[in-house]
């Protein structure tokens, strides 16, 4: 096959939006479409490799899939195990075990599932995550797994001038997909491979349908190609949604100019992007931990300018020590392949990091008084299975431990389920059992019409259970109100968010009296638990910080008790003025998390919770111990 510099071309101005992106996103707020454009190359060049060799009946599946280990795994597993080596000096337990994890995931070619399973609210920043950008090649990778076998099944089924017809169904089918899912499931319409195949398919298309030869309407193909990526770079942002219709810019862009065959093009073939093109690979692999490393340090803008030039001088390097290896990957089999030093590598790489994860990041390493901090940092086991983010009949929520003598209730966000957990610990030894309502991210809604908010008819249909459920003796009510009722963002601290009451504020709070007087009307007790401290971080990298800084953590501060009653005065003042049936019993989180000057994220060396804002089960249990005290 002869060399393309056009094509080459593209993969330096794919790289090079990419980057630019990453390090300087408001430059250029649509440089993640870079990722596309490669995807439609790679489509093309596959295309192109199955079926020359098809053609003259010289395919050999395992010659195609080393080809590719050969290609990808060498670079990516020198990232990958560079940073095992430098995180293992660099950075604490518990971001070592995060790495470990990314890193077997990267090497088994899985971690765009991995990350699809980690996004939405519980989501980690996307700047803590050394090998997010691994996704792309994964996914591309899944791909390479399924594509030449299609590939083989529709030549041998069908004549060649059917696969063209074939891969437009398949092209269409994915982009219909793609559009249909990205405004439905954003996340999984991101990261999966039938979202994003149309964009490799597309590429395909291309080897059947581009043009052979040079002329002045391919020129005009190429420059429109050309403008079309560069539009969508400037045009698009992150707040688009992704890829779904908005991706046909950037892939009609990439087919149009590999479709123009202008491989002497002056404006794609200079010696810049050329050079640019050919360590495009190894810079798209290491530009990434180094935005990391400079988000992480906290470094200033001049650092973006240097991380620019580190990202393509470490490309370069890898480029001339890695990619340029000469690897076998002729006459093979499946036997042969088991040799294959890439592969070989891979596991290798694959069994170590899944060591160091299995060890939460050798944290043996570390102090007593970590370790014990850290292994507190624990949501409830039953959250993934309990907590819902959509309509559950309240019939179907979780029961435990006693299911055949369920006296309590908890609800209604997911502040309530680590509660739900450590009450059920608790009252199980007195063989009572404990209902879960949770619904991720849901205001008070009793009583409110189902366009008030997404769980509202969820939220009516739970409270009107638990009223005609005779078992339910005890009902545990709790929200993080103050997000709910005036919004704003702890992670503003020691600064209070703007209290912006609204119409909706009150009708939240309207709401929550509507639910506590009617469940006190037909219950034995409503256990209303006053709004949990927030901390500023995350309970991980606050404990981190004073780990790394030598600090005693054994009462780590989170935030100062008057922030703390001042970001809640509104709901505080509200419990605190109202009078509610004597049935109706308060639980201050405040009394047993905080004293008189600040609330604490760690005390007496046990974390007490997961996240920034929701509490550990050690947490929870101390709440659950104090409900209980009050039944």
């Amino acid at each position: 096959m002869t060399f393309r510099y056009d094509i080459n071309g593209i993969r330096a101005l794919a790289v090079l939006s990419v980057v630019i992106y990453h390090f300087l996103p408001e430059s250029l707020p649509g440089g993640f479409v870079g990722v596309d454009v490669f995807f439609v190359i790679s489509g093309y060049l596959m295309t192109s490799i199955i079926i020359t060799k098809l053609d003259v009946n010289k395919f050999n599946i395992w010659d195609f899939y080393l080809a590719r280990a050969n290609r990808i795994i060498p670079a990516l597993l020198a990232l990958c195990f560079t940073l095992l080596i430098l995180g293992f000096f660099l950075i604490t337990p518990v971001e070592y075990e995060k790495l470990a994890k990314q890193i077997l995931a990267s090497s088994l070619f899985i971690s765009n599932l991995v990350y699809y399973k980690e996004s939405g609210y519980f989501a980690e920043d996307s700047l803590e995550n050394w090998l997010l950008h691994t996704w792309s090649l994964s996914v591309e990778w899944q791909f390479y797994l399924i594509y030449p076998i299609a590939m083989v099944i529709i030549f041998k089924l069908f004549t060649r001038k059917f696969i063209p017809l074939i891969l437009t169904l398949a092209t269409l089918s994915s982009l219909a997909l793609s559009v249909w899912l990205s405004s439905r499931n954003p996340e999984l319409s991101y990261f999966a491979l039938p979202t994003r195949a149309w964009e490799m398919l597309a590429g395909g298309l291309i080897y059947f349908f581009g043009s052979k030869v040079q002329s002045k309407i391919t020129k005009c193909f190429e420059l429109v190609g050309i403008s079309l990526i560069l539009l969508s770079c400037i045009a698009y942002s992150e707040n688009i949604a992704w890829p779904g219709y908005a991706a046909i810019l950037p892939v009609l862009g990439t087919c149009l100019i590999i479709a123009s065959n202008q491989n002497n093009s002056s404006l794609l073939n200079n010696y810049v992007l050329q050079k640019l093109g050919v360590w495009s690979y190894s810079i798209y692999l290491w530009h990434w931990p180094v935005v990391v490393v400079i988000y992480k340090m906290q470094l200033g803008p001049l650092y973006t300018v240097i991380g620019l030039a580190i990202s393509g001088v470490l490309g370069f390097i890898s480029y001339q020590c890695i990619e340029r290896l000469k690897l076998k990957n002729h006459n093979s089999t499946f036997m042969s392949s088991l040799k294959n030093k890439p592969i070989q590598c891979s596991i290798f790489i694959a069994a170590l990091s899944f060591m160091v994860f299995s060890t939460d990041g050798i944290i043996s390493r570390s102090s007593n008084e970590y370790q014990t901090a850290v292994s507190d940092v624990k949501a409830s086991p039953l959250r993934e299975l309990c907590h819902t983010n959509k309509y559950v009949p309240p019939k179907d929520s979780c029961e435990y431990f006693e299911d055949k003598n369920i006296k309590w209730a908890t609800l209604a966000d997911s502040h309530s389920v680590e509660i739900a957990y450590a009450l059920a610990n608790k009252v199980s030894e007195q063989g009572e059992g404990v209902k879960q309502f949770s619904f991720s991210g849901c205001k008070p809604s009793y009583g409110m019409s189902s366009n008030f908010s997404n769980c509202a008819k969820w939220y009516n249909d739970v409270v009107d259970y638990v009223i005609t459920n005779e078992s339910i003796e005890n009902v545990v009510f709790i929200h993080r109100y103050s997000a709910q009722i005036s919004g704003g963002d702890n992670h503003l601290y020691p600064a209070l968010p703007p209290e912006r009451l609204t119409k909706t504020s009150l009708q939240v709070i309207e709401s929550i009296d509507r639910a506590i007087l009617a469940l006190a009307e037909h219950k034995k007790r409503v256990i209303v638990i006053y709004p949990v401290p927030e901390l500023p971080r995350a309970i991980t990298k606050m404990i981190d910080s004073a780990y790394t800084a030598d600090l005693d953590f054994k009462n780590l501060r989170g935030t100062k008790a008057n922030w703390y009653l001042e970001r809640n005065r509104v709901i505080i003042n509200h419990f605190d003025d109202l009078v509610y049936p004597s049935n109706v019993v308060f639980i201050k989180p405040y009394e047993l998390f905080c004293d008189s000057s600040f609330c604490y994220a760690v005390k007496d060396g046990r974390a007490l919770y997961f996240d920034d804002d929701h509490l550990s089960v050690y947490g929870a249990s101390i709440l659950a111990a104090d409900i209980v005290s009050n039944k």
